[in-house]
């Protein structure tokens, strides 16, 4: 990148998507090295758009958990957005998913137990959610810490894409994991909605597969919303216990007053299962979940 930014310099590309490029950095002033997500140039399209992007994205900052990627800083420089980010040296779960094929039912609890500690203290704290929970977003650190990316990232970024998008595909976000709250575009989308997309995180690394499989973006955003259902996981993986396939068929109810309410609940329900104890949830109908509960296993 040619574009000088402040107080950075650059040192090589950590990886590169389709909104942004990462790039391994040192903050010159401190001399704290860093990662900094650049965006595409024409992200923003009205000054309006810069300002509240900017502003929400430095919020993040506010943000001190152990299993959030601390964000330090946020800026624009001649068109330029950009995120200084803790630099974390390990890998992420898509990464770790496409080596292993599939994650060990102990391993998926310990993700889950330590991403619902991060989006329970962004939520009780200052009612952020993340709007993008997917395993390229969750990450490992050298120590084994588990760490969320992108909090209150995600959610500036799908504000600043609703309001300038020409069409409904621009603001989709990820239609594997997308909350059927994203999907109609609810304007009092809350921490369920991250749950649901925690829920098909989950089962993608569980099993190896995603909910709908095989499917264009539009036909996988259908069904979530519609009366489709993904395999019971214990037909992919059959060392997966009733109860944690009972938990993401009530993580993954399409219909939101059915999901576990709140952060604590779904913790609960994590530790009843550590605990060999019954669960809160209880198994919803066929077709009120994206995923199904077989009966003859």
């Amino acid at each position: 990148m040619n574009t000088q930014l402040p107080n950075l310099g650059l040192t090589g590309i950590l990886g590169k998507g389709g909104t942004a490029t990462v790039y391994r950095g040192v903050q010159l002033s401190t001399g704290r090295e860093v990662a900094v997500k650049v965006l595409e140039s024409d992200f923003v399209k009205s000054p309006e758009d810069i300002t509240r992007f900017v502003n929400e994205a430095k919020a993040c900052a506010r943000f001190k958990h152990k299993n959030i990627v601390r964000v330090y800083d946020a800026g624009e420089a001649q068109g330029i957005y950009y995120f200084v980010m803790e630099l974390i040296n390990g890998y992420t779960f898509a990464a770790y998913l496409a080596r292993k094929k599939q994650i060990a039912v102990e391993d998926v609890l310990i993700i889950l137990e330590s991403v619902v500690e991060a989006l329970r203290y962004a939520w009780q704290t200052y009612r952020v959610i993340h709007c993008d929970i997917k395993p390229d977003n969750l990450m490992v650190d050298a120590d084994g810490t588990i760490k969320v990316m992108d909090l209150g990232i995600a959610k500036s970024l799908l504000t600043v894409t609703r309001e300038s998008a020409e069409s409904a595909e621009e603001i989709m976000g990820t239609p594997a994991y997308m909350s059927p709250d994203q999907i109609y575009d609810l304007r009092d989308i809350d921490c369920r909605s991250d749950i649901y997309a925690l829920g098909a995180t989950a089962y993608h690394l569980l099993t190896g597969v995603s909910l709908f499989p095989g499917k264009t973006d539009q036909q996988v955003v259908d069904s979530h919303i519609g009366a489709s259902f993904a395999r019971d996981p214990r037909r992919l993986a059959p060392r997966i216990p009733y109860a944690l396939a009972l938990i993401l068929n009530r993580m993954l109810a399409k219909d939101r007053n059915l999901r576990y309410p709140n952060w604590e609940t779904l913790s609960a329900d994590i530790q009843r299962l550590y605990a060999g104890e019954p669960l809160l949830a209880t198994p919803l109908k066929p077709g009120e979940s994206s995923v199904g509960l077989a009966s003859d296993l």
